[in-house]
């Protein structure tokens, strides 16, 4: 069954205002742009059931080289950014249209770049050109990907360029890739009759506010920021645990890619994610203390690295000439990426995690 568009809804919670209020069109756009359901009341300090799903259109995705791009809108909504351990709610102006999100990924190793810098270029029908800098984001439908609200103008065609600086963290491979920008051309029609019969459920109150998440959108050919099932992990496991709301899966291998070749070498990697999704949760700092043979062998920071099969997670080559008996992760600072509903609350009060 098909899910009740934000046109239903908005007709349904409140065709009686927007009626009485039809001579003042300026009232009915503020109105149009900001009715969002109220947040649930006594938020967990957990990732939550939001109080509303909203669908979105894809504008299309292409590819440049090694790296692709999907461009794709939905309704303004809040989002909160992320300032080390505070949160400031960002609510929906008057004057804006759509909430652009940019996904990027590297086709080569199909891992999502967190840390690219985007920015978007949009011209419309009347040739007027403006860009926004989108922040880097995580929702519990779309995981890790780039967005912001925005005003775009009167109805119409509108072209869209997308330039990306791929990011500098390290990779596995030991490759260094160029950072030369990259760019993408979409062009999509903005319709708001259109943008407003989008899919949109508004959730139940026995259930949003609810510890938990809803699931993620099938994004068809582009690609999600999940990592591995800890049952499915690529290298050895030697322990798990939750804290901030996040569960951290940590491993250990005596090979991986160039940064450890045996010969007395341990890659030690840690896996931060939501714990419902397997959403990474990137731009932490991460520590980590492990020991050997009866000795303390490693004592630093854990270094955000892309790797093809465990996806971006934090990791650092250990000496140790015996196989890691146990080891501590500590986070540092909270992922530093701007929440989606659901995830506003959750992932800053972390613990030590000792496997």
């Amino acid at each position: 069954m098909r899910k009740p568009s934000r046109r239903a809804f908005l007709a349904a919670a409140g065709a009686a205002g927007l009626t009485a209020s039809a001579g003042c069109l300026g009232f009915l756009e503020t109105e149009r742009a900001t009715r969002e359901p109220p947040l649930p009341e006594n938020r967990p300090e957990a990732a939550y059931v939001p109080s509303h799903v909203e669908g979105m259109e894809m504008a299309g995705m292409q590819t440049s080289g090694r790296y692709a791009c999907a461009l794709t809108y939905t309704f303004p909504h809040r989002f909160w950014l992320v300032r080390t351990t505070d949160t400031d709610r960002v609510n929906v102006r008057g004057e804006d249209d759509v909430h652009l999100m940019v996904a990027v990924w590297d086709t080569e190793t199909g891992t999502v770049l967190p840390e690219a810098n985007v920015e978007i270029e949009h011209t419309g029908p009347e040739d007027e050109t403006s860009s926004v800098t989108p922040w880097q984001m995580l929702s519990q439908q779309m995981g890790v990907h780039h967005g912001d609200n925005v005003a775009l103008g009167p109805e119409g065609n509108y072209d869209v360029t997308v330039r990306v600086v791929p990011p500098t963290t390290r990779r596995s491979s030991g490759e260094s890739v160029a950072t030369d920008p990259v760019e993408f051309d979409f062009s999509f029609t903005f319709d708001r009759g259109a943008l407003d019969d989008l899919p949109f459920e508004d959730i139940p109150a026995d259930r949003e506010g609810t510890e938990g998440a809803v699931d993620p959108m099938d994004m068809e050919s582009a690609t999600l920021s999940q990592v591995p099932p800890e049952d499915s992990f690529p290298i050895r496991v030697i322990g798990s645990g939750e804290t901030g709301g996040a569960k951290l899966v940590v491993g250990t291998t005596s090979e991986f890619g160039d940064l450890a070749a045996g010969d007395d070498e341990t890659y030690v990697a840690a896996s931060l994610r939501t714990p419902h999704n397997r959403f990474v949760l990137p731009s932490a700092s991460l520590s980590a203390t492990a020991d050997a043979g009866g000795e303390r062998v490693f004592d630093g920071d854990l270094v955000p690295t892309l790797d093809a099969d465990l996806g971006y997670h934090y990791g650092a080559v250990v000496s140790a000439g015996e196989e890691i008996e146990n080891a501590t992760v500590s986070v540092e600072t909270p992922p530093q990426i701007s929440r989606h509903e659901g995830y506003e609350t959750a992932f800053f009060d972390f613990s030590d995690v000792s496997v």
